[in-house]
């Protein structure tokens, strides 16, 4: 896990930052700048099975990348007194059961391109797949660069940061995840901020109202972008998503 302190003196606010599925570190890293520069400590932990080969990413776990960021949610909690959560895609939906489990012990929670509900394709494509022979035939599938980020510069960062596949496997481990997150989220009382853009083709926009909709929490605020695909820390208003979490979390 990646630690850093951002201002010399003494620490009292942290920030646990979880990637997505077949991602690393490095695709939230502007966000994690920026959260630096602010004075946050910054944890942004490397998922179960996503330091090897693709292989390793299939056989991991949901669980095993949710015992990841409990490790490193404890590991912060004990350097700062007050902890904040930003996650992207997968990141998301692990910050969503973090809220459920340890409730007030974050203090708010930044969820980007939140992956409820994929597209309707992915949800015809994924349940045919683990629920019939064809999961001995389809090992993994190619990723569509196109829609993870459209900026040039922040396509060619995420490229080189992440695998060009997605294993069947890890796809099974996210919609079991899903489920699961669908009936814990009315436990969630957090302050939750969404930040989603509206041609997000990996998790459609309409995540935002199942969210809101589901969500146990007094606050859910939403910040919605136009100009960015699904991998929205990497993309052309990756600044627009840092300033509003850093708002976000001030005021809470």
């Amino acid at each position: 896990m990646n630690v850093e302190s951002g201002k010399k003196t003494k620490m009292t606010k942290g920030c646990l930052i979880v990637h997505g599925l077949t991602a690393s570190p490095a695709t939230v890293a502007p966000l994690a700048d920026a959260l630096l520069k602010e004075g946050y400590r910054v944890a942004t932990p490397l998922l179960a099975g996503h330091n090897g080969t693709l292989d390793d990413v299939g056989h991991s776990t949901w669980q095993q990348w949710y015992e990841t960021v409990r490790v490193a949610y404890r590991e912060l909690r004990r350097n700062v007194d007050v902890v904040y959560y930003a996650g992207l895609s997968l990141g998301a939906l692990l910050g969503i059961k973090l809220a459920a489990d340890e409730g007030w012990g974050v203090r708010a929670f930044a969820l980007l391109s939140t992956p409820l509900t994929l597209s309707r394709w992915n949800n015809f494509l994924i349940p045919l797949a683990r629920f019939t022979p064809l999961h001995h035939l389809i090992a993994s599938t190619p990723k569509n660069w196109k829609h993870s980020v459209g900026d040039p510069e922040g396509l060619r960062m995420y490229q080189n940061s992440s695998f060009a596949r997605f294993p069947s496997r890890a796809a099974f481990q996210l919609a079991e995840l899903q489920g699961i997150v669908r009936r814990e989220l009315p436990r969630v009382k957090n302050p939750l901020l969404l930040v989603h853009a509206t041609q997000d083709r990996v998790s459609p926009y309409r995540n935002v109202a199942l969210v809101q909709k589901l969500a146990g929490s007094e606050t859910v605020d939403v910040t919605t972008l136009t100009h960015s695909q699904h991998v929205i820390t990497l993309d052309a208003e990756k600044d627009a998503v840092a300033k509003a979490v850093i708002q976000f979390f001030k005021r809470h």
